[in-house]
């Protein structure tokens, strides 16, 4: 690991990809990244499904077998190798969304490379919803950087409080979370409490918004446009700790905020683990119900008629 950083420059890209169109879309996602760069930016982080253009849920014709072709094996996927040559280019943090295929099994994936192009973290949605053929992801993880402890949630994983109190729980100081699709102001808005219950930035960055939230619930920036590169800094050190000490994101004392996950009670959480009921879109392994097939039966035949 090197030096800890205090402040990063973070690079939101906010573009719409087009599915199915793979070299197409990391063209223009490198052309951004290197917009981003220019502009001095640490870490750049692309939307959802970038990679794809969200082909599972943007396409009513949209098979396994077809989208397993395009999907990307870590590490071994050319558009996944070609991320890891151009973070290392750039000496960079690069995160960006992609379809993952592992074990012949599709997932709604994101990468995270550091400036030597290694990997340093994947995530998973854990909650695909309407998304034809996906799996959902198996695990809420903390991933420690240069920059303090990060993790991820994609799109609608959002809805659920739980993931973020997951992450928090485990000390999370950053939480990325790449869009496709609702991300105007009330979605914002509603994040800024999710920030601050977890005491944690919120780096969001969707096909047509971008936000960063910082702990105290402040939404330092937010942008409506489809096309574009946002530049913001995030001020790690600005965790205020027990005697309104300044500490970096790696000291061992704990942020006063933070206090209130030593004063949890997880003998009463009982009912929050428990197997989701008859209602749910996911069963105790994960798997889609038949409530969330018909759903995902519904959504594509709104595709289908709007194509027409």
């Amino acid at each position: 690991m090197r030096n800890p950083l205090n402040r990063l420059n973070v690079g939101i890209i906010t573009m719409e990809a087009d599915p199915w169109e793979l070299e197409k879309n990391f063209k223009r996602l490198e052309k951004y990244t290197r917009e981003a760069v220019n502009r001095r930016a640490d870490l750049v982080i692309a939307p959802e499904a970038i990679l794809d253009g969200y082909a599972y849920g943007a396409d009513h014709e949209a098979e396994f077998k077809k989208l397993a072709s395009i999907a990307q094996k870590i590490p071994t996927g050319e558009y996944i190798k070609k991320g890891a040559k151009l973070a290392k280019e750039l000496k960079i943090y690069f995160i960006f969304g992609f379809l993952q295929i592992s074990n012949n099994k599709l997932y709604n994936s994101v990468v995270m490379f550091d400036p030597e192009g290694e990997i340093i973290s994947t995530y998973s949605k854990v909650h695909p919803k309407n998304e034809s053929f996906i799996t959902p992801g198996e695990e809420l993880k903390i991933t420690t950087t240069d920059f303090g402890k990060i993790g991820f949630l994609i799109c609608s994983d959002r809805g659920v409080t739980d993931n973020f109190s997951t992450l928090g729980v485990q000390g999370v100081q950053i939480i990325f979370l790449p869009m496709d699709g609702d991300g105007g102001p009330e979605n914002i808005d509603a994040l800024r409490y999710k920030a601050m219950d977890n005491h944690c930035w919120i780096v969001v960055a969707n096909t047509w918004s971008c936000a960063l939230i910082n702990p105290q619930g402040q939404i330092i920036s937010q942008r409506y446009e489809c096309e574009c590169v946002t530049l913001q800094r995030i001020d790690i050190y600005t965790y205020l700790f027990e005697g309104n000490e300044t500490k970096t994101a790696f000291s061992d004392t704990i942020s006063e905020p933070r206090r209130k996950f030593l004063a949890r009670r997880p003998d009463l959480y009982k009912p929050l683990t428990e197997p989701p009921g008859e209602n749910s879109y996911f069963d105790s392994e994960g798997q889609p119900t038949l409530k969330e097939i018909k759903s995902r039966k519904s959504w594509k035949d709104n595709l289908r008629k709007k194509k027409r």
